[in-house]
């Protein structure tokens, strides 16, 4: 805890301006002319979403599609918020949204991203033992971490793994049953779609044990959500598989490396059959 406390300090001191990286990243993207006609999708998204696409499948070139994507720890929209503005001026063919971006930001956010604030401490630690500047931190490196590294699975002794599960379960019981819909998000995203822009709420589901466990009060919130937003000629819910095999998931609900190997050629399928579409 004594090392986080800097690092928060850090994270919000008051000379630390906002974080524009995302926002320039997707103006970037969808800024650049489009080749040969390709597809451009773009995804926005939590955690779960970094984890199941990393920096080595995320990038990956598809027959007549450009994909890029963007994440940021937890629920919510949180730093993504910026994007929108952009998309607006300049649209997708395609927009993805990762569904945990609807549900409301939790507290636990905060330990996060000082979670993989505390990464890049210890990457750049050469930096200030040496002083070299070549090995110093890219600016913007906290914000595009999901672009240039792989999701840092939480591990837990097996004795406890089913424990910890179990409470991330109950967690996201009770943030089901308390979310209310984000009003402002929906009539954005129904915006866009009316402009022509394909939407694609994707539900990238978590192990089996926990999904079972939030059956009910997911149901529910999902009703509540297409109800809000409902499904039509731009706008589409897609729902990731559930993997019955054991071990794929790092607590239950992000997906690890080989987890994310499973889910590669089951999203390229998803993305070509949306180009297919067109």
């Amino acid at each position: 805890m004594g090392v986080m406390i800097p690092l928060a300090l850090q994270r919000w001191s008051p000379w630390r301006g906002p974080d524009h990286a995302i926002a320039d990243h997707t103006r970037q993207f969808l800024d650049a002319p489009s080749t040969d006609g390709k597809l451009r999708v773009l995804g926005l998204g939590s955690s779960l979403l970094w984890a199941a696409t990393p920096p080595a499948q995320a990038q990956v070139a598809l027959p007549g599609i450009d994909w890029m994507r963007m994440t940021k720890p937890g629920t919510g929209m949180g730093y993504l918020v910026p994007s929108l503005g952009i998309i607006d001026r300049h649209p997708p063919d395609i927009l993805v949204i990762d569904e945990n971006l609807l549900l409301p930001d939790q507290n636990n956010v905060i330990m996060d991203e000082l979670r993989q604030d505390l990464i890049l401490a210890s990457k750049g630690l050469a930096f200030q033992l040496t002083g070299n500047v070549q090995l110093a931190p890219r600016q913007a490196y906290v914000a595009l971490l999901d672009q240039r590294e792989p999701f840092e699975c939480a591990t837990f002794p097996a004795h406890t793994q089913r424990r910890e599960t179990l409470k991330n379960a109950a967690n996201l019981q009770l943030v089901f049953n308390n979310a209310a819909i984000n009003r402002q998000l929906t009539e954005h995203l129904q915006r866009l779609a009316q402009r022509g822009v394909r939407i694609v709420l994707l539900e990238l589901r978590r192990s089996e044990l926990v999904e079972q466990t939030t059956a009910t009060e997911k149901q529910r919130w999902l009703s509540r959500l297409q109800k809000a937003l409902p499904p039509g000629r731009h706008i589409r819910y897609l729902s990731s598989p559930i993997y019955v095999q054991q071990n794929l998931h790092c607590d239950g609900s992000h997906l690890n490396a080989a987890g994310a190997r499973l889910f590669a050629p089951w999203w390229q399928a998803q993305l070509q059959q949306l180009r297919d579409e067109r």
